[in-house]
């Protein structure tokens, strides 16, 4: 019980972070607070091995994906494979998933929420996300949008039909913790 509390509360607090973030960007000011909490969270999920736990600050903060992204990362886009520079791929500033309200939602709808004229919760896709290890050490964390039943607790529910987008982040132990190797986009499943 203990540790659904500790997740609310860092699932909450994150979410705040996340709005701050946007905040200071909007601004032109250095994020400084959001990722300094995002770091922090990165570093306690290392030390402790929770794969699952260092996801989503990695997924919501530039600066942990800059700190544990791999020199260059393998990008599949299209059926086309290909090697980028960590500093190109970063300065896509297009990370497919983010955390926001205990859910991860896709990237593209997390930056439209954030916009300005955004704001609307319809303007969120919600994806799932499962973890597994891969072969070497690696870690995988495997996302697909979708819809989904809505059910008990946080979050949106039960994944009940796959829809939109999906993908790999592959990540490789480093240093003590993970970096970002791959990351597998896949294209949106035909409409049936």
């Amino acid at each position: 019980m203990t540790n659904k509390i500790d997740r609310r509360a860092v699932g909450a607090f994150a979410a705040a972070m996340v709005l701050l973030a946007s905040t200071a960007s909007a601004a032109g000011t250095a994020p400084g607070e959001s990722d300094r909490f995002h770091l922090e969270e990165a570093g306690r999920a290392c030390a402790e091995h929770d794969f699952a736990a260092f996801v989503w600050p990695f997924a919501n903060s530039g600066a942990v994906r800059e700190r544990h992204s791999a020199a260059n990362v393998r990008v599949t886009e299209a059926g086309k494979t290909r090697d980028v520079p960590a500093k190109a791929y970063l300065g896509r500033d297009d990370f497919p998933i983010a955390m926001i309200d205990y859910s991860y939602v896709t990237g593209p709808s997390i930056r439209a929420f954030e916009a300005p004229g955004g704001g609307d919760p319809a303007l969120l896709a919600y994806v799932q996300v499962d973890f597994a290890a891969a072969p070497g050490g690696r870690q995988r964390a495997d996302w697909t949008e979708g819809r989904f039943e809505p059910g008990e607790g946080d979050g949106p529910g039960t994944l009940i039909e796959r829809t939109g987008t999906s993908g790999s982040l592959i990540f490789e132990p480093a240093g003590g913790c993970w970096r970002l190797v791959e990351d597998i986009r896949n294209p949106p499943r035909p409409v049936r």
